[in-house]
């Protein structure tokens, strides 16, 4: 499991610096990335999904907003609900965090080989996949 930690601290950190020259870190493209993929979500389904709590979530959905990023409207059959979706400027600084994602994921995986790296890839697949279920089985 340490092995992990590590890969995941070293990778985060080349992200971090990456998306510093765009004025974002991680946890804000990732979060912009979710809305940008399933528009109409509210900030309690985002706190959620990233196991925070809503002040929290808030408090990094406000920076997305203040920033002309997102836009939150009130859902139709619950005033007090806002649902958010990605304004084009938040697309298009979202299409450039996608692009220094992958670079950073290109470096990072380059000392694989394609076999190497599908392998590793469905294996992570796999893994999030079982904790997912085991968590919506409650367990």
């Amino acid at each position: 499991m340490f092995f992990l930690n590590q890969a995941h601290h070293a990778v985060r950190t080349r992200l971090e610096a990456a998306l510093g020259a765009l004025e974002m870190t991680s946890i804000q493209y990732t979060v912009l990335s979710v809305i940008g993929r399933h528009e109409g979500l509210s900030s309690a389904e985002l706190s959620r999904r990233f196991y925070v709590t809503p002040q929290t979530m808030n408090e990094l959905i406000g920076g997305l907003d203040r920033r002309g990023l997102i836009l939150r409207e009130a859902d139709p059959a619950n005033r007090r609900i806002l649902r958010m979706r990605v304004t084009p400027e938040g697309r298009n600084l979202l299409d450039q965090c996608d692009a220094q994602a992958d670079r950073v994921e290109q470096e990072v995986f380059a000392v694989l080989s394609d076999e190497d790296y599908e392998a590793i890839a469905e294996l992570t697949r796999k893994v999030a996949q079982s904790l997912r279920m085991r968590e919506e089985k409650g367990g």
